[in-house]
């Protein structure tokens, strides 16, 4: 018997880790399909404030197990927990299918009592940890590259209107392509992935190039005193031919396609693990890897040119007053910070008092509003 709320997690899990919630998590992060189930009853009244729409065909497969299993006798939460850590893909086939949200973790797994997830559970499970993290990827990437394409929008001067408006299209249409996939192969449906990893592409190894003539940009300018004159600045950024602002909105649209090639490659171990949870993809994984290896460098290139323009000390001529060194600096920390990403990244399901399982929808959120150009021009 499952008691009426808990924590389901992979029988092999429970068996290496006990009780221990540490412990519990520490297996869920080295496990083959790192996923757990939190659930708890609720109530009609809550019930009826939840947004909801129809679960998709593998989620349907994978919870049908669950719910048969726990047998529960009012109205219940499920909320899919995938491990906070890696965010990429690491294996698919029969050594299970391993990607964690970036804003995965719990807190209620301390209180709730950990059961094991053997038995009729278990054949689903890698399919449950596809759906979850496939979703949950979905979701991330949509705000991330959303997040970062306003910051462009904001920062666009008349003459280079034309050329970003086509820029953000392109990455939108490639966004879009891969949500559209993910929806089909969801549903039961193999959809072909080759257009839309194109145009992924495409814009990564666009964004890729950039990243990589840029690499030293600040290194080379910091002088013996630490700070970099803002002239040069300005230079090596812009040159003579483009304002600083052009580095800027190239910088913001490269983390935009990391995010939408982060995407791809989670949509491409899905839908290949989906087909055939067998296959172990031995030759396969060999290529993803290097594939994942490729965008953790250029992830790690894009943040840590981000960090450096953020923590520039800039200075001036002997004529510069301080005031307006300091404008230019808070100016150029306002511009190139990551903007914020917020929202509910949680994959949760709900099954109603007759038994129908729906998936549960965040709650409408307005989107942050992005620094004006008041706020960041002196």
């Amino acid at each position: 018997m499952f008691p009426p709320a808990g924590l389901l997690v992979p029988e092999d899990v429970l068996r290496c880790a006990g009780s221990t919630p540490t412990a519990i998590w520490d297996a869920l992060e080295a496990a083959a399909a790192p996923v757990a189930v939190e659930y708890h009853p609720v109530s009609e009244p809550e019930l009826a404030k939840l947004r909801t729409i129809p679960v998709n065909a593998a989620a349907q497969q994978a919870l049908e197990g669950v719910i048969k299993a726990l047998d529960p006798k009012s109205p219940t939460l499920f909320r899919v927990v995938l491990p906070k850590g890696a965010e990429l893909v690491k294996a698919a086939g029969t050594t299970g299918f391993r990607g964690f949200s970036r804003t995965g973790g719990t807190t209620a797994h301390a209180v709730l009592k950990p059961v094991a997830a053997g038995g009729a559970i278990a054949a689903g499970w890698p399919v449950l940890a596809v759906a979850g993290t496939v979703l949950a990827i979905d979701m991330m990437a949509q705000r991330e590259q959303r997040a970062h394409q306003r910051r462009v929008e904001a920062l666009l001067g008349r003459q280079e209107e034309r050329h970003y408006v086509e820029r953000i299209k392109d990455q939108r249409s490639a966004d879009a392509q891969l949500s559209r996939a993910i929806s089909l192969m969801l549903d039961g449906h193999h959809p072909n992935l080759e257009l839309a990893l194109k145009s992924a592409d495409d814009e990564f190894y666009r964004s890729q190039q950039f990243l990589e003539k840029h690499r030293g940009v600040v290194d080379e300018l910091v002088e013996d005193d630490g700070k970099v004159d803002y002239r040069r600045l300005e230079e090596a950024l812009g040159g003579e031919t483009k304002e600083d602002d052009h580095f800027v909105r190239e910088l913001h649209l490269a983390q935009a396609a990391i995010a939408i090639r982060r995407k791809a490659t989670l949509a491409e171990a899905a839908a290949v693990a989906l087909v055939d949870p067998t296959n172990p993809y031995s030759a396969l994984r060999r290529f993803w890897e290097t594939q994942v290896h490729q965008l953790e460098t250029t992830a790690a290139a894009a943040t840590e040119l981000t960090e450096k323009l953020g923590r520039l000390e800039l200075k001036g001529r002997w004529y510069d007053t301080d005031k307006s060194v300091a404008a230019r600096q808070e100016r150029l920390r306002a511009r190139v910070s990551p903007p914020r990403v917020e929202g509910d990244t949680e994959i949760r399901y709900v099954t109603t008092s007759s038994g129908e399982i729906r998936q549960v929808l965040p709650p409408e959120e307005a989107e942050p509003p992005e620094p004006t150009e008041d706020a960041q021009d002196e």
